[in-house]
């Protein structure tokens, strides 16, 4: 991997743990851009399809935090010339 990738380890509650390669500067300051993505989530213009109604009418957010995550940095953040986030595949042995 070249050498401006770096780890970022999310702690997903009860759905454990992913680890994530994206550029070094975003670990840096990966609070301050989860930050970001927690307001760009929750805010009612973010043309995105993680909001649902239950069944009571009840409205939620429903998503993988690891996956939209990067999706989030690789379509709003990070531009084209730098190496993509990901989330690392998970080995089991």
């Amino acid at each position: 991997m070249p050498n401006d990738t770096a780890f970022i380890l999310i702690d997903q509650g009860t759905g454990g743990y992913r680890l994530l390669s994206v550029p070094a500067h975003i670990a840096r300051d990966a609070k301050a851009y989860q930050m970001q993505f927690d307001k760009w989530l929750t805010a009612p213009q973010a043309g995105h399809n993680y909001r649902h109604i239950g069944p009571d009418g009840t409205p939620a957010l429903r998503y993988d935090g690891a996956e939209a995550f990067v999706k989030w940095l690789n379509e709003f953040v990070l531009d084209a010339s730098e190496a993509p986030a990901c989330v690392v595949p998970t080995l089991y042995f």
